[in-house]
């Protein structure tokens, strides 16, 4: 039996699910736990969609998403058949300890991450996948049903929100043809591209204004940061879950290698997050912090004060800058 098959029988055979996708959730995270939730709330199912952190504002257009929950206050000691986490590499990225406070009787994890530590009862992992929103896209199709215009937008905003709008080295003919399809379903590309890329607050553009006066640049100008306090939160009114696509800015410099993010904690230390060009590895730089992710994209949380920091992700970012020229890439 294939994996999507056995995904598709215990679908099918299952009436009352838990969905829950990871913190500080991005575009691939939402649509794909919205499409989901779309398709089986439309099918009667009874569908309790979890995110501990608030959905975006640029992606709250998406179908159902003022129907997910975040707190698992009032859900302790509850049952489910079964449980399906989305985009998680485990069960600590949901940011709640889900497995003691709802009772789950079977796990579905679905993951484009590599270095997912396959908590599921079934683990559906594929690295080589743009957004996990391409392999919803085939469990949908495994399970034999139609594939409508909200379901649609939400795997398309899935995709190409983790392809950068289809700029990012993990594009591939697959996420273009399946794209293709979802568009023929009712996805509006248009309309979509606009709600997640040209809908920003005043208090957005004031914080990547504070953002932007941060930028410098280490290793001969092939490393670009950015870093945002708490104090620009505090200034700006925004939270974390507006800063969503800032990274990029450092990248889009010219000779900029690897692009990192510094964001303070509240109760200190750092979140990093790095994005890279060509075949540079950052999930190996996040991976020396105890972090990981994706070859182009990864992030890791740091300890300590902000020139450390910096000084010890600087150096680490070098050497493998080094390498990889030394490996001829």
């Amino acid at each position: 039996m294939s994996i999507l098959t056995e995904i598709a029988r215990t679908i099918h055979d299952s009436k009352r699910f838990f969905l829950a996708t990871h913190v500080n959730p991005d575009g691939d995270a939402i649509g794909s736990l919205l499409a989901l939730n779309c398709l089986l709330a439309g099918s009667g199912r009874d569908v309790t969609a979890f995110i501990a952190d608030p959905i975006p504002s640029n992606l709250r257009f998406l179908p159902t998403s003022g129907l997910v929950v975040n707190t698992l206050d009032g859900l302790k000691g509850e049952s489910f058949d079964l449980g399906i986490v989305l985009d998680s590499t485990d069960w600590d990225r949901t940011g709640r300890d889900i497995p003691s406070t709802v009772k789950l009787t079977k796990v579905i994890n679905i993951d484009h991450h590599v270095s997912n530590d396959s908590f599921g009862d079934i683990n559906y992992i594929d690295p080589t996948a743009s957004a996990v929103g391409e392999m919803l896209y085939d469990v949908i199709e495994a399970l034999g049903v139609t594939i409508d215009a909200r379901v649609a937008a939400c795997l398309y905003t899935a995709i190409m929100t983790d392809t950068g709008s289809f700029t990012y080295s993990n594009t591939s003919a697959r996420a273009f043809e399946i794209s293709e399809k979802l568009v023929r379903c009712g996805a509006k590309p248009a309309k979509i591209a606009e709600e997640v890329n040209e809908n920003y607050s005043v208090s957005r553009l004031e914080l990547l204004r504070l953002a932007l006066f941060s930028l410098e640049f280490a290793g001969d100008r092939r490393i670009g940061s950015m870093t945002i306090t708490q104090e620009m939160f505090r200034e700006t009114g925004t939270r974390p879950d507006m800063i969503e696509g800032f990274i990029d800015y450092p990248r889009f410099v010219a000779g900029v290698k690897v692009a990192v993010l510094f964001r303070e904690l509240p109760g200190g230390g750092y979140k990093v997050s790095f994005r890279s060009r060509d075949s540079l590895d950052v999930s190996r730089i996040a991976g020396h912090f105890g972090g990981g992710g994706h070859v182009n994209a990864s992030g890791c949380t740091i300890d300590g004060d902000l020139a450390k920091v910096k000084g010890d992700v600087f150096s680490v970012t070098r050497r493998a800058l080094e390498e990889t020229i030394g490996e001829g890439a």
